[in-house]
């Protein structure tokens, strides 16, 4: 999600607007798509940018809502986990004791881990890098949160089969962009979510009116198999059964983001040991041109969405 990639590898070309009745995410596709995670996340450079640049050495490893030039990159990534929560309450979400939680794509798990501290529901963390899942563990047993929160190694898009119809809530916060076939992914949510239970997630997605040119440029940059607008996304997730109750435009959160990302980066290179010149060089140089693409042509969007299951398995 974020300009931190600096390798490349060959991978399918991107393409805006999938249709979300189509398997496109075949074994080729998927393999190329995790690699490309595991590339962006689970490096020497990229865990150490991420937690120090990104996560402001802490577990939340999503974009910040900042609302005061005082704001930590600590209290804003908080925030957004609120927010997020706030929006699903509003739409009928309960977070409780007993509630059941399956967060897909958890990295680290700061949004797990709070959502567990704060409300008490139970979180099974679902994630595909090692690395951000042990210390996810760690986190979660030096915070006490064994009994409330449990971390799985694995992927969004190939649930166990004996988790059909098991969580209250699904959440996901940036990760589904990754997936190479979303629609598996939206499919394997609502198999996993109760008759009733909530899908709620964030994600970075293509603008509405992006021009097409900007965005496969991004896309090109993410090391993206498909990118879909926020439309898109509801689409997909009615047509397994999850009717979208509120949504939230948050792409204008980003540039914030972005400059403060730029920041601390120039505060903070000399402890960034583990990452080198270049590696530091290429980020600094992608966030400038994400934000001059955002100023441009808003290529990207960033957005909230709550939806119900009513409807399939």
């Amino acid at each position: 999600m974020h300009p931190a990639q600096t390798s490349s590898d060959s991978r399918p070309a991107p393409r805006q607007g999938a249709a979300m009745g189509s398997r496109s995410g075949d074994a080729g596709a998927r393999g190329v798509a995790t690699n490309a995670v595991l590339a962006q996340y689970e490096s020497e450079e990229a865990a150490q940018y991420y937690s120090v640049i990104l996560g402001g050495g802490g577990p939340d490893l999503h974009y910040g809502i900042y609302t005061s030039p005082d704001d930590s990159t600590t209290t804003a990534s908080a925030k957004t986990v609120t927010v997020l929560r706030q929006l699903a309450e509003a739409a009928g979400a309960v977070f409780a004791p007993g509630v059941r939680v399956l967060d897909l794509g958890a990295g680290a798990g700061g949004a797990a881990q709070l959502l567990a501290e704060t409300t008490g529901v139970s979180v099974t963390c679902v994630n595909l890098c090692r690395k951000q899942n042990e210390a996810n563990r760690e986190a979660v047993q030096r915070r006490g949160l064994s009994a409330l929160i449990t971390v799985v190694d694995g992927s969004y898009d190939d649930l166990p089969a004996d988790w059909t119809a098991t969580f209250d809530i699904v959440w996901s916060q940036d990760a589904i962009l990754h997936a190479a076939d979303k629609a598996t992914v939206f499919a394997e949510a609502a198999r996993a979510l109760v008759h009733g239970g909530y899908a709620v997630v964030s994600d970075v997605g293509a603008s509405a009116n992006a021009d097409a040119a900007a965005l496969a440029a991004y896309v090109e940059r993410m090391r993206l198999a498909e990118v879909l607008t926020a439309a898109e996304y509801e689409e997909g997730l009615a047509a397994v059964g999850i009717d979208i109750l509120r949504t939230r435009d948050m792409t204008g959160h980003i540039i914030p983001n972005y400059r403060r990302m730029l920041g601390r980066i120039a505060r903070e290179r000399g402890r960034l040991d583990a990452c080198s010149d270049a590696f530091l060089d290429t980020v600094v140089a992608r966030l400038r041109t994400e934000i001059t693409a955002l100023q441009e042509g808003e290529a990207h969007a960033w957005f909230f969405l709550v939806g119900r299951k009513c409807g399939g398995v």
